[in-house]
């Protein structure tokens, strides 16, 4: 087995190391460049200001022009290759990080949100100029040391002037890094609350809460903004002298100058050169410094990213498994919602035949639409074990897995897409074929004739066109039965249906069940359980009572909420299919 990296993302970086080289590598070619650049002002003002040649003018402005050009080119290919290798890097993590965020692997607790909005920092940074000014302040010393060899005076200044600047940014950090964690920290608060309220604005404005969530909401943000501005405060009193003595380097350098030429070690012209090198061996520091938040934020994405990449490392590779055939075994079943620590299902055991419906009735709050999701694999349960045909439903590919199931959830929700695209779940190799018979399947026609575009209607997004609640259920019926899966897991179906709806509902699960299809039905509707063969109640996430439909419909009047015994005493394995 391969041994899982410490570090993914480094070892997707070690990937392009032939890259970042050729990076490395014109980071040292461009100070050289640069210093020759620098020299035509000296030469300048002492060949052509003496000689008056205009010849020799000509000549040195050629010699910068072809300096120039070559290191604006050297520039333009470095900016080039970042982006390049930023493509190759999203390309390598983009689906991958959107896989695993959206099928809960990796570190828990981060929203999908958050994931590719650090998948977009860490894919910035490095393909951007804060990484060329690291590469650049790498090669700094370089200019450095050509103070040197023009005077060990401008050598001492710039290495001061270095490591002034150096230490002032360390401090800075070590200073505001709390409030500017406290600050973020508010911020993901204030965005997650923001975005809660945008997806319930509609229900929440007709309560009339959006002037209270408004407060609420911009307290977060205040208390974020305080914290940020307190950061800002400090950074501000700390950077103080280090402004002062960027302000007032030209001054020292001017005046060091001055002197060194009355003392008749340098000449005037050379103060030209000192002053470009001085100021381009202090950019890249110089843009460390600015943008030091940025380097924070990509450390922190990139930990977070390590974690899911690792997730995604140590999570198994199941094999490709034949279709499943046989009955859905559900043996001691324990679980509930991720992360919470009492169950919400509790010793649950049933099987389901093909060919058979079995309906889950049950006060609210029994579990029943937990059930629903451990069934389908969107839960993994605690304990116990869930077997469809002959294998465990862990052992499963997701994907392949997906093919032979049907869900109906409870809040149905549409993919931006046509509504075609949405009833084939957006299968690239969907068929015309396929769509229509779980269009007619689903007995929607009467929808699909209604709609402007026809199977063209888009939905979802800004301008798609908008469903009402019944109609959402059904085209979700026809998404579920879509490729005539084997087990169909109905969560609330005709909560939103009329009776008439209802009855093509009905005939739509007796078509299943003919077609050999396994399918459970959880509702709170007494008329849709005429069409179940067996029906299991719930209570508290307890069994009470499992049996065929006859021996337990006429015993549901007496259902009532709160503890209760068992309605029947019946072996909770098998239900007479």
């Amino acid at each position: 087995m391969k041994p899982a990296l410490s570090s993914p993302l480094l070892g997707i970086v070690r990937t392009l190391s032939f890259g970042y080289l050729n990076l490395f590598a014109f980071g040292f070619f461009l100070p050289f460049l640069f210093m020759a650049m620098s020299m035509v002002p000296m030469s300048i003002v002492e060949r052509v200001g003496t000689s008056r040649n205009a010849s020799t003018l000509a000549t040195l402005l050629v010699i910068a022009a072809v300096v120039a050009a070559t290191y604006t080119v050297m520039e333009q290919i470095r900016g080039q290759v970042l982006e390049r290798m930023g493509l190759v890097i999203d390309e390598r993590l983009t689906r991958v990080c959107f896989d695993a965020v959206n099928r809960g692997q990796g570190r828990a607790g981060v929203p999908a949100a958050q994931a590719l909005a650090d998948l977009q920092t860490v894919r910035r940074f490095l393909c951007g100029p804060s990484l060329s000014a690291l590469i650049d302040a790498f090669w700094s010393p370089l200019f450095v040391l050509a103070m040197f060899f023009i005077n060990a005076a401008f050598g001492f200044l710039m290495l001061g002037l270095l490591t002034f600047s150096a230490a002032a940014s360390l401090a800075t950090h070590y200073w505001v890094s709390a409030h500017l964690a406290a600050a973020q920290r508010l911020d993901g608060e204030a965005n997650e609350f923001g975005l809660a309220v945008s997806r319930n604005a509609e229900a929440l404005r007709v309560m009339g809460m959006l002037p209270a969530l408004a407060e609420r909401w911009y307290a977060l943000h205040r208390d974020g903004l305080g914290w940020r501005g307190l950061a800002g405060a400090r950074a501000a009193r700390i950077g103080l002298v280090p402004r002062m003595v960027q302000n007032g380097q030209m001054i020292v350098v001017y005046g060091l100058g001055g002197f060194l030429f009355l003392s008749d070690r340098i000449q005037l012209s050379v103060l030209f050169v000192v002053l470009m090198v001085m100021m381009r061996a202090q950019g890249p520091l110089q843009h460390i410094i600015n943008n030091w938040s940025q380097i924070q934020s990509f450390a922190s994405a990139a930990r977070r990213l390590d974690a899911l990449l690792r997730g995604i490392e140590a999570a198994p590779r199941p094999m490709s498994l034949p279709a499943p055939a046989g009955e859905l075994r559900v043996s001691r079943l324990v679980g509930g919602p991720p992360g919470m620590a009492r169950p919400v299902i509790n010793d649950v055991s049933f099987s389901l035949a093909p060919g058979r419906i079995l309906g889950v009735v049950g006060p609210s709050g029994a579990g029943k639409s937990c059930l629903s999701r451990l069934v389908t694999g969107i839960w993994k349960p605690v304990r116990g074990t869930i077997v469809f045909g002959e294998q465990d439903l862990s052992h499963w590919d997701p994907d392949e897995l997906g093919r032979h199931v049907g869900y109906v959830p409870q809040d149905v929700e549409f993919l931006p897409g046509t509504i075609a695209e949405n009833i084939a779940r957006f299968d690239p190799d969907a068929s015309s074929e396929r769509i229509l018979a779980a269009v007619e399947l689903a007995g929607i026609h009467d929808i699909m004739r209604g709609l402007p575009d026809g199977y063209a209607t888009r939905l979802g997004g800004p301008g798609g066109h908008v469903l009402s609640g019944g109609q959402r259920q059904r085209v979700a019926l026809a998404r579920a039965v879509y490729g005539a899966p084997r087990l169909v897991v109905l969560d609330e179906p005709n909560s939103n249906l009329d009776a008439g709806a209802e009855q093509v509902l009905g005939r739509t699960m007796q078509r299943l069940r003919d077609d050999g299809a396994a399918v459970i039905v959880v509702s709170h509707r007494i008329s849709l359980l005429g069409f179940c063969d067996d029906l299991l109640v719930l209570n508290e996430g307890v069994v009470q009572a499992i049996g065929a439909r006859e021996r337990i419909f006429n015993r549901l009047p007496r259902f009532r909420e709160g503890p209760q015994p068992p309605l029947i005493d019946l072996p909770r394995t098998g239900t007479g299919g």
